[in-house]
């Protein structure tokens, strides 16, 4: 196995952001009170945050 696989995982937050867009702008529910597509880049923005951090902290071991 390639020891940088891990960095195909920092693909996952553009598929996040830009593939899925087309429907989350689709749904009309309200979490808290706030649109849908503003909670689902909320939680991009976290999703982002963690796969650095795996990438990053699995890169350190190598």
């Amino acid at each position: 196995m390639n020891p940088r696989a891990h960095h195909a995982l920092l693909a996952l937050p553009f598929v996040w952001h830009l593939g899925l867009a087309p429907w989350v702008n689709d749904i009309s529910w309200q979490p808290l009170g706030l649109p849908f597509p503003m909670v689902w880049q909320m939680a991009g923005v976290a999703l982002t945050s963690l796969v650095i951090g795996f990438v990053y902290m699995r890169d350190e071991k190598l």
